[in-house]
């Protein structure tokens, strides 16, 4: 063996000593040497791939493996983390690929079928991704992540009662499954079963839990028969700016039980839900909180307040401020024809993104050059605003967009305030957008969000709602082409 070998071995094992340690960026940085000083490494180019992949660096995780599989094609752990990394990446067919050349070598290998069915799922295939799972449980079937990945597959395809069956027998096999518990209640609440549902989505906080969220206050939780007069209630939010915007139309009820509230919002919320309650103590996240009695995570108020569709207070009755409201109006300029905010895509790191969002090409035979589009997104992903300089947009369509002028969510709010319609895909801009009592067109996938229920087209939680469905997962063009035709009569 080689000085040079000897050396890289070193480092190698040193980095295997940090990772022992749960040091990661230290073995990342020993990795990085044994690399600099042995290249084809391939322990080391395995163990830095798989670890960057776990740091969240999937670009780098996909080219140290490539460089690994190019001198062993056959090596079924490099595959097998370099389909992880390009599922992450948001590229389920080349994810395929590799999973699939590891079930060639490994056809026994149930975790190979598995990945299979998750980039198929990926891939709005979720017929196929069912039968790698089926296939995977063939071979192992005391795997509790296949069962709930199953179940996956099934709501894709809208076999309800069976979802929940395999979300149910993933917890009998692991019980402490938090996320197939949650899934029980998402899939409940979907098909309006809300008691059970409420009951079942609890479990996203031990799911958080064991992510490392804390709950930003100590005091005692609230529950359900606990008196609210007299005491101070410290409401937190927990997960995106629409489900605060959603949700937060709990809070009136909680102050007419004689609570007096603090509630606890994403930053860029602050604004608009100050004025949206005014008798609230409204606390941006990461302020110091106020003194209060008891807490409760925000999403959990509809289990505490036995809430069903019966019972669902209106909306918050959110609007902007009139200095931006007047900027706005100056901005846009006279109105000659109808007004439509679009909102074509989300947050690209949501779970459910890929499914949601719709690139702009796909999006723009709907934008009738009758009605002057404007754009609620302050960002735009590379595609798309490639799109909008490579002239597939027509003059005459005037898609207006204003990127980083939107400079706040108060800006968006504003802007919003001077459409006659919002078309929005599943995003926070949707919510805002019901919260204003604006008339809204909600795209939905295949298989919605929960909290649009299934095989219906209003909403109980925004009554000036109206939701365009997928036909086939993955299929935008019969969707976009009943907006169009909904359209027509707008011109």
């Amino acid at each position: 063996m080689t000085t040079g070998a000897r050396s890289a071995d070193a480092l190698f094992q040193a980095g295997l000593n940090c990772l022992s340690r749960r040091a990661w960026t230290q073995a990342a940085q020993a990795f990085a040497q044994t690399l600099a000083a042995q290249p084809k490494h391939m322990p080391a180019l395995l163990t830095a791939g798989q670890l960057a992949l776990q740091m969240g660096d999937a670009a780098l995780a996909v080219s140290l493996l490539t460089r690994l599989i190019k001198l062993a094609p056959r090596h079924t752990d490099a595959l097998n983390a370099r389909g992880a990394a390009q599922l992450a990446l948001r590229e389920p067919a080349l994810a395929l690929l590799n999973f699939e050349k590891v079930a060639e070598l490994q056809p026994r290998a149930d975790f190979a079928h598995a990945n299979r069915g998750l980039a198929l799922l990926a891939m709005h295939r979720p017929a196929d991704a069912l039968a790698a799972f089926d296939q995977a449980l063939a071979l192992r079937p005391d795997n509790a992540q296949s069962h709930g990945n199953r179940g996956n597959a099934l709501s894709r395809l809208h076999r309800w009662d069976e979802a929940i069956a395999a979300f149910e027998a993933a917890l009998a096999l692991q019980p402490d499954l938090h996320l197939a518990r949650w899934n029980i209640g998402m899939t409940q609440l979907r098909l309006g079963q809300w008691h059970s549902g409420w009951q079942h989505s609890e479990a996203r906080l031990d799911l958080f839990a064991a992510q490392g969220w804390q709950a930003p206050s100590a005091a005692p939780r609230w529950a359900t028969g606990m008196p609210l007069a007299g005491r101070r209630l410290l409401v937190h939010s927990e997960q995106g700016l629409g489900d605060t915007l959603q949700f937060g139309r709990f809070v009136p009820l909680l102050q007419a039980m004689g609570a007096q509230v603090v509630f606890e919002v994403q930053a860029p919320l602050q604004g608009l839900i100050s004025a949206a309650l005014p008798n609230t103590e409204v606390v941006a996240r990461g302020q110091p909180l106020p003194p209060h009695d008891l807490q409760c995570p925000l999403m959990s108020l509809p289990l505490a307040l036995c809430t069903d569709a019966s019972g669902l207070p209106p909306p918050l009755a959110v609007q902007p401020d009139a200095a931006r409201l007047n900027h706005w109006q100056t901005r846009l300029g006279p109105r000659d024809r109808p007004r439509v905010g679009v909102v074509w895509s989300g947050n690209p790191q949501q779970s459910d993104d890929i499914h949601r969002s719709i690139p702009l090409t796909t999006l723009l035979p709907a934008l009738h050059p009758g009605i002057e589009w404007i754009s609620l997104q302050q960002e735009v992903r590379p595609w798309d605003e490639a799109a909008m300089r490579s002239g597939h947009l027509q003059q005459e369509q005037q898609l207006r967009h204003f990127g980083s002028e939107l400079q706040s969510f108060d800006d968006t709010a504003a802007l919003c305030a001077h459409m006659d319609l919002v078309v929005s895909v599943c995003t926070s801009v949707a919510h805002l957008a019901g919260s204003m009592g604006k008339p809204l067109w909600l795209l939905a996938a295949h298989t919605a969000d929960w909290r649009w229920l299934t095989e219906r087209e209003d909403s109980p939680w925004y009554p000036g709602a109206r939701i365009f469905r997928q036909a086939q997962a993955g299929d935008w063009s019969g969707v976009l082409h009943r907006v169009s035709a909904a359209l027509d009569g707008m011109r």
